[in-house]
């Protein structure tokens, strides 16, 4: 017994069962990069107007980190003002000592840099989606040409073009919303860095400490 059209029918019995999920990922990546669009757009009006005129060097001129009045901390943006609610809240809790504070802020980082998980996700996944929601109407489009139904294979290559297209226009979208927010990224965490760093020289009585392990580069 040949086994061999056995298993070349059963590998494109399974590519037409992922022809569904395929078609509903690429519309779930369509939506997720729509709304990523869209939220950009929003934290970038947000981000425009809580920085305007905000220096962070000159903030931390005019008196101290911790303590901070609340009208001076309203000039802070929305993460440092965030990392220094919970610096203040873990040095009423005690637990800023042997590491609190550095561990603190690394969860800070984690959390801004978490926003660019899904682009970067999508920047892959979108085109490969694309790709594969490409090359499982041509299946069917070449079985269609030879069987003579010229219609039926052009309708299959219109699918497999249109996949393609939302592929690349997804990731596209995905990559400029990503290196969008890794710019904003990088800003938060070096201020955050450079924060704690003058909260840390406090801590110690006013003395400027040696630059901590966490504010080094990578």
């Amino acid at each position: 017994m040949n086994l061999l059209p056995t298993l070349e029918n059963g590998l494109f019995a399974l590519g037409q069962v992922l022809r569904f999920p395929v078609f509903a990922l690429l519309w779930v990546c369509v939506a997720t990069v729509l709304f990523m669009a869209g939220r950009c757009v929003v934290d970038f009006v947000i981000r425009r107007r809580e920085r305007q005129g905000f220096n962070l060097d000159l903030w931390v001129q005019t008196g101290a980190v911790l303590g901070a009045a609340e009208e001076r901390r309203r000039r802070l943006p929305v993460a440092l003002r965030t990392l220094l609610h919970d610096v203040e809240r873990a040095r009423a809790e005690d637990s800023l000592s042997d590491g609190g504070l550095e561990h603190l802020v690394l969860e800070q980082e984690e959390r801004v840099r978490r926003q660019l998980t899904v682009p970067r996700m999508l920047v892959r996944v979108g085109p490969s989606l694309g790709l594969i929601g490409t090359l499982i109407p041509m299946g069917v489009s070449l079985a269609a040409m030879a069987g003579g139904n010229l219609q039926a294979m052009a309708g299959q290559m219109v699918v497999a073009f249109t996949s393609t297209i939302i592929g690349l226009s997804t990731g596209t979208v995905a990559y400029v919303v990503a290196t969008i927010r890794l710019g904003w990224v990088n800003e938060t965490i070096r201020e955050q860095r450079f924060l704690a760093q003058r909260i840390s020289g406090e801590m110690t009585h006013g003395v400027r400490s040696h630059t901590p392990e966490f504010a080094r580069e990578d």
